[in-house]
């Protein structure tokens, strides 16, 4: 098994910077913004989002940056709770008329 350093040195950087912003929120430009998303919809373990949230000194930042970004319901999410709750239904539908 090798060892990867220059990479474990990006991730490290890449954290550095992620953590960086997140302790500036919401003063951030709209590619920072679209960086920290991309970040933690793509490239974030969820031992990295949990080192994110422990560090005490961002998380006032990190508690707003959540909130307003990441555990928002989207429309693609709504749209899919809506599809599914229409097929369950037509399930139970079909059910009660195959019971009569």
């Amino acid at each position: 098994m090798t060892t990867n350093k220059e990479g474990a040195h990006a991730d490290a950087e890449r954290f550095a910077q992620v953590s960086a912003l997140i302790g500036r929120y919401p003063d951030l430009s709209d590619e920072e913004v679209a960086l920290l998303k991309s970040w933690f919809m793509r490239e974030a373990s969820a031992y990295d989002v949990a080192m994110l949230a422990s560090k005490e000194e961002i998380r006032t930042g990190y508690t707003s940056f959540r909130k307003d970004h990441v555990d928002r319901l989207g429309g693609k999410d709504i749209l899919i709770a809506v599809a599914v709750l229409v097929a369950v239904l037509g399930c139970l539908a079909l059910i009660a008329l195959a019971a009569s």
